[in-house]
């Protein structure tokens, strides 16, 4: 388990997660924001969600994939790397979600810091990049209070239900600093 203050933690998704992920996943807010969540979310995607958490733990030798606990450690949202380039590459993608109940608290702000400590610290990345829908502008504060930068737009990047999504592209740098520290409620 990563600590990231008495009301917040990372830890592996498990089996015991699945009726959080269905209750949270289920929305299509979440769905419109996201690439691959499927809308409707089942107990079904959940148990295959968690299995695939574990065999990428098993392919890469460690956790690359979190359950974002609350306090009194239940699953409130997940994120993790995408590991696109391989555990060896200098680079990689982020991706997160946090349930309804829980935007607009500061909480993704304070994760996303703890993934970018992970990434340049315990990964030895020097870049991380996250992908996010055009019209996801809360998305989008939330990295750029982490010091990312918008490096671009991405036309017609993705393919979702057969229609182009396009994309600002996020990056931070090792060397980069926060342009403002996080501020957290």
């Amino acid at each position: 388990m990563i600590s990231i203050d008495t009301t917040l933690s990372l830890s592996p998704v498990t089996m015991a997660d699945v009726p959080q992920l269905v209750q949270y996943l289920n929305n299509e807010k979440i769905y419109r924001n996201t690439l691959k969540i499927p809308f409707p979310y089942t107990r079904a995607d959940a148990g295959w969600f968690v299995h695939f958490t574990e065999g990428r733990r098993q392919q890469f030798g460690r956790q690359v994939d979190w359950a974002i606990r609350n306090g009194e450690g239940y699953l409130i949202g997940g994120v993790g790397f995408h590991v696109r380039y391989g555990l060896a590459s200098h680079k990689d993608e982020i991706g997160y979600w946090l349930g309804e109940p829980f935007w607009g608290q500061g909480i993704m702000t304070r994760v996303i810091a703890e993934i970018c400590r992970l990434g340049f610290q315990e990964f030895n990345l020097l870049r991380l990049e996250a992908s996010v829908f055009e019209h996801n502008q809360a998305s989008g504060r939330v990295l750029e209070k982490n010091g990312f930068v918008a490096e671009g737009i991405l036309k017609n990047h993705f393919l979702k239900n057969g229609r182009p999504i396009t994309v600002k592209l996020y990056a931070k740098t090792r060397s980069m600093p926060s342009s403002t520290p996080p501020t957290f409620p």
